[in-house]
């Protein structure tokens, strides 16, 4: 097998480097140094939003240095080298705090092996003043920080802006000190989980109520990375329409949108580095002036893109803005095929919707659409599938008939009961029930000229293992000679972590996780599926209301 060397992964770092926009280089004297690492290739952590603004308001310090690494994972005959940082390519033993972004839990796998690639022990419990304090942030973690507990010093549960000032003030008044008195320090700031310590009375999330004092957009711009040379600006923060599968419909309640006028601002500091500007958001297609947008960010020289949009508001103008601005593929997520299976779930989408978004984005002579769908949902049934793929074919008959040659590309992904989500107590779907069912549709998609891809039962259950287990999971992978699905499987029956419910029997792991929202909430909302009643969208930010906890 071939080794990765310290040369090779300097030569890497210093290469991309050399490619980038935006970077920031800093003298370390005096200053407090955090190494932000993204648990994953530099090419797909690049295109991750929430590290660029860590990565951003970390810097805008200035007693602060942050400097970026990414644990590329190695190919089959690699063994794993050390991890260095981009911009002045130390070793991360060399920094005092290891900030880690974990958006995937798929991921928690490279956060091991990056810890040990590092030099340092996986666990926290065996490491002393004489290592970097190793702490987590990301959606991720404020859903359940307890399967990684065993390796992190401390958790960030929530968005990073009301917490980071604290957080950076308490690390650098205890970083030269005892580690326990360290840990004591950390957990008295609001939204800080020590493990070490525990969390009897729970730890709240924290976020951000005014959001247009606060902006969210691109620090480095790349050649080498899934967005290429795009300027990436956060629109809108949360959901409100309350999906009861999705994460982003509760954990990051309630949903904001930033006003125009400092959105526009960040599109023309976009505009000096390069045309592309991306607009993001879970809910982006709800901001309520994202045409008015689209439109003046064009107008002002923007090539415009927009993360998904929604079938139910979809607006010509807008289309014809992403058009012109060379978007070509334009993704909706109509989630299930079935207007039973959409009321359960509380996708509020009719039929006529969707066939009605198909045909405007073959009006609008896109070269494809694609969508998003699940299987294997709660009280799911094979006519659900079948009326999926009815209405797969009748948005393909829509697209055709606009005569542009629009494909259309369905993603039929299997359900992953998250935490904190109405599904989080449920078993995830038999794997063998999902494959039939993601081949009933290959076998209606047949000369239809629909693209279908579907992801593995078999890593969506991995994927469970990983976002509902408890501390356990460290330890199943450290016990894990290689990240193949054998493997984790293995390792999951090893350490009881493989039966219907990942943590077994007991509370579930993260209910020292207080997101905001009750349980009642929780309990009403899967009351409501098994009766296939809506939940009304939220209200606009500045109305509120008391239903779910939150606001």
């Amino acid at each position: 097998m071939a080794k990765r060397t310290e040369r090779s992964a300097v030569t890497t770092a210093r290469a991309r480097l050399a490619t980038e926009r935006g970077g920031v280089r800093k003298d370390w004297g005096g200053r407090l140094p955090f190494a932000l690492v993204y648990p994953n290739s530099y090419q797909i952590g690049m295109s991750n939003l929430g590290l660029q603004v860590i990565y951003r308001l970390l810097n805008a310090k200035a007693d602060v240095v942050c400097e970026r690494a990414f644990y590329d994972p190695p190919g089959i005959d690699e063994i794993p080298g050390p991890v260095v940082t981009i911009e002045s390519q130390r070793p991360l033993m060399d920094f005092p705090v290891l900030a880690y972004t974990l958006t995937y839990e798929i991921d928690y796998y490279h956060v091991v092996r990056s810890l040990q690639a590092a030099g340092l022990p996986a666990f926290a419990s065996h490491r002393d003043e004489r290592h970097p304090v190793v702490i987590a942030g990301g959606a991720a973690v404020i859903t359940n920080p307890m399967p990684l507990s065993d390796c992190f010093d401390a958790f960030v549960i929530g968005e990073a802006e009301p917490i980071l000032d604290q957080l950076v003030e308490t690390i650098r008044e205890g970083i030269s000190g005892n580690r326990e008195d360290l840990l004591v320090a950390l957990s008295k700031v609001p939204g800080v989980f020590v493990p070490a310590l525990g969390a009897a009375n729970g730890v709240e999330r924290q976020w951000v109520r005014e959001i247009g004092e606060t902006e969210a957009m691109s620090a480095v711009l790349t050649d080498d990375t899934e967005l290429s040379n795009m300027t990436l600006i956060e629109a809108a923060r949360g959901c409100g329409r309350g999906c009861r599968f999705c994460i982003a419909g509760y954990v990051f309640r309630p949903p904001r949108y930033r006003p125009i006028e400092g959105l526009l601002e960040q599109v023309d500091r976009g505009l000096e580095f390069s045309p592309r500007v991306g607009l993001l958001g879970a809910a982006v297609a709800d901001h309520p002036e994202l045409p008015t947008l689209a439109l003046e960010a064009e107008r002002r020289g923007a090539q415009v893109s927009v993360s998904s949009l929604r079938v139910d508001n979809l607006s010509p103008d807008l289309l014809g803005v992403l058009s012109r601005g060379g978007t070509r593929t334009v993704t909706v997520a109509p989630e299930a095929g079935s207007e039973r299976m959409r009321t359960k779930i509380n996708k509020a989408v009719a039929h006529d919707q969707i066939l009605d978004a198909a045909e405007k984005v073959g009006t609008a002579g896109m070269r494809r659409m694609k969508t998003y769908f699940l299987v294997g949902l709660p009280e799911e049934e094979d006519e659900d599938i079948r009326e999926m793929a009815r209405l797969g074919v009748d948005m393909k008959q829509r697209l055709d008939a606009a005569g542009h040659g629009t494909e259309l590309v369905m993603s039929v992904g299997p359900l992953v009961p998250k935490p904190a989500t109405a599904y989080q107590h449920l078993p995830q779907s038999d794997a063998k029930l999902v494959n039939g069912r993601i081949r009933m549709l290959r076998d209606a998609f047949k000369g239809t000229g629909i693209v279908m891809r579907g992801d593995s039962p078999n890593w969506a259950r991995i994927d469970d293992i990983c976002s509902r287990s408890d501390r356990r999971l460290a330890s199943a992978i450290l016990s894990m000679p290689d990240n193949t699905r054998a493997s984790w499987m293995r390792a999951a029956a090893e350490w009881g972590l493989d039966g219907p419910l990942p943590w077994g029997e007991g509370p579930m792991p993260w209910s020292g996780v207080d997101t905001g929202i009750t349980a009642r909430f929780f309990e009403r909302e899967w009351d409501k599926h098994l009766r296939s009643k809506f939940t009304i969208a939220c209200p606009p930010p500045e109305i509120g209301c008391k239903l779910c906890g939150v606001c």
